[in-house]
This record gives C-alpha cells, structure tokens and sequence, in this order.
C-alpha cells in the first residue's frame, strides 16, 4: 500500500498574488514589462483581447493562438514554442482553462529551457526567469495554482505529469468578465472538477488539516453561490465561484486526489474532456469509498463544514445538480455505449491503476474497485 508519509511531510506553500474585483485585469499595470506574449484558446473575443492590451504596461505584446487541439501534447506545442522563441517575451500571460495554462506552463519550460529532457523528470531545479501569469476562463479546472503540467501522451493513451512548484503562477487573474459568456457545459463541468479536487482532497491519504479549511471554504462558496450563477450569473456570484475553484485547487495541489480522477484521465483516450469524465464518475466514486464508515465520517464532517444538509447524500446531490446542470447527456450516453469496450480494455485499467492523480484514494486501487465504479454508473 502507498504510504505518503514516508514521502512528504506536511506543507503549504507560498500563494501566487491574486487579483479580483471590478478592476482586477487593471493590476497588470503594477508588473510592466517590456515584451509581452499572451498566450489563449480559440474563444478568447476581440474585446477582452483589447481590455488585456489597455491594461498591460508593455512596449510590445503578442497574442499567441495554441497550436494544439485539446489536451496539449509535446509535439503539438511546436508552433507556439517557435512564436514564443521568436518574440522573447520577459513575461507569458496564459489565458484560458487548464489546457490553455498546462500548455502555457511548458512552453515557458522550453523557452527558457531548450535543451530539457522531460524523460528525466528533473523538474524541480527550474527556476524562472520570465514571469507567469493565469487568466483562467473556466471555473474548476485548477491548473492556475497547481505545481503540474499536464500533458496527453497518445501513444500510450495517458495523461503524464509534469511536477514542479515554479509551474505555479507568480500572478492569478480573477476576472469573472472571462467567464461570464462561456457556455453552460464548460462552466458547470468543471465546476464539478472544482468539486472533485476537494472532495478527494479532503479524503485522500496525504491529509493536511490547513488545506481542510481551504477545502471546507470551498465548497460552501459553490453550494452557496452556483445556482445564483446558473440563473443570473452577477458579478458577485461569479467572483464567488472563482475564489472556491482556487480553493479548490490548492486543495488538490496539496492532497493528492483519487479514483475519480484515475477514470477521468484514462476516459480522455475516448475523447471525453476531463471535466465531463469527472462530472460522470465522482458521485459513483463517492459512494463506493463511504461504504468505509471512517470515510463516510470524512464526508458528513466536509458536508456539515460547508453547510450543506444531510451529510453524504447532501453532498452527492450538489454533484448530481452541478453535474445536470453541465449538459453532457450525450456523453454519458456514448458513456453507457462504450462500456462493455472499456471493461475489456486491460490498458485502460492498467494505466487507472498507475496513475499518479490516483494515488491518495483513501480505500485500494484495483481493476475491481473500478469496475464496480464504472458499473454503477
């Protein structure tokens, strides 16, 4: 059995500076900067890219398209790492969700790095001399204050981890302007992504009694504001919301998360996006680690901390509600057609089993374990 604390001892680490409110993007104006390169999805308007120049204090900006689909992959970032060597830019500004910043996270790696092999895994000597700022455009996806950069390897059909604490942002944008337009399946996805990271944080085998405050904080801000969002969508709900996914990410950034994510990572290589892998499995997740009773306690105490009625249950209906309100029928859909291929896919456990994001699940991982999760889908 995996025992993390023969690894780590328990930490937290310094936070980035985070700017929100009305006037958050203004902030840029108190980290000038000769060269510029803001890096983004497809999505990102011509309006906010104008608000981004009003508000940078630069002589020269580019904006930089990825170049890859989605998940980014080492050869799929060639295109943008030639633009980025091309411009040298002292500062890279990631503005989108999570492929946008892991992306964003390696090509400042190999900027300013050209000669790393990532075969290595020697990570954690990096120390940057460009800065690092996060736009996030989605709500749950984390990638704005976590130590990794993610990254899909096709050949072997999983997601690779690439760790290092000078991954994390020196600068976090909360400026609810970027996500205000972003449709609902995107927005309520990863919002139970943000769900995930501190459900299994809370419960996972690397615990942090500091990091439970933050986990506790977070997910009474999304119980509390999320419908508000899903109907009205005011300002004030949607800073709400970006402060719990931050939270959230620090959860999952200190606690190393479990089973969901372990499926959700080995269902991308079915073309599912990891907030709508996650949405499907965590409440199945949920139910069978709390067939424990010391874990079913864990999560009647995050319930009852977060103000959320009725302990389990309680819990599992916000996901079930966060989770209709994503939209993704047609996945679980093409979910329940793909079953019988996923149950007679030995790599597809293998790898399950393997993965890192995996490995604080509270109860053992096995291909059972996740078979009866899959099941009772």
């Amino acid at each position: 059995m995996w025992e993390p604390s023969g690894l780590y001892s328990k930490f937290v680490l310094k936070m980035p500076t985070i700017l929100f409110g009305r006037s958050a993007l203004n902030g840029l104006k108190n980290f000038p900067s000769s060269r510029v390169a803001v890096v983004h999805g497809a999505s990102l308007s011509e309006d906010l890219k104008g608000k981004i120049k009003t508000a940078i204090s630069s002589f020269e900006i580019t904006f930089i398209e990825k170049s890859w689909g989605g998940e980014p992959e080492l050869n799929t970032l060639k295109d943008s790492l030639r633009r980025v060597e091309e411009f040298k830019p002292e500062v890279i500004i990631a503005v989108g969700g999570g492929s946008v910043i892991d992306g964003a996270k390696m090509l400042r790696a190999f900027y300013e790095f050209p000669y790393l092999n990532v075969q290595t895994r020697n990570f954690n000597m990096l120390n940057f001399s460009t800065r690092f700022i996060a736009i996030p455009t989605t709500i749950g996806s984390g990638a704005e204050i976590s130590s990794a950069s993610v990254l899909y390897d096709p050949e072997q059909k999983v997601k690779d981890f690439f760790i290092s604490h000078s991954f994390i942002p020196e600068i976090i944008i909360l400026d609810p302007r970027f996500i205000l337009d972003a449709p609902d399946d995107i927005l309520f996805s990863t919002m139970v992504d943000a769900i995930s990271h501190v459900v299994e944080g809370y419960v996972s085998l690397l615990d942090n009694p500091v990091v439970d405050i933050y986990a506790e904080k977070a997910l009474q801000l999304i119980a509390e504001n999320w419908e508000v969002f899903k109907t009205t969508r005011t300002f004030e709900s949607a800073q709400n919301i970006q402060f719990a996914a931050v939270l959230a990410g620090l959860v999952q950034n200190h606690c190393i998360v479990g089973a969901a994510h372990g499926l959700a990572h080995q269902l991308s290589s079915y073309n599912f996006s990891h907030s709508s892998a996650i949405s499907m499995v965590l409440k199945a997740v949920v139910n069978k680690n709390a067939e424990s009773t010391n874990i079913k306690r864990k999560y009647e105490k995050l319930a009852s901390a977060s103000g959320i009625a009725d302990g389990v249950e309680g819990l599992k209906k916000l996901i079930d509600a966060v989770s209709v309100a994503s939209n993704n029928q047609k996945d679980r859909e093409r979910f329940k057609s793909l079953l019988n291929s996923i149950f007679n896919n030995d790599v597809f456990f293998s790898n399950a089993m393997k993965d890192k994001g995996a490995k604080g699940n509270p109860l053992p991982l096995s291909e059972s374990f996740y078979k009866e999760i899959l099941y009772s889908i």
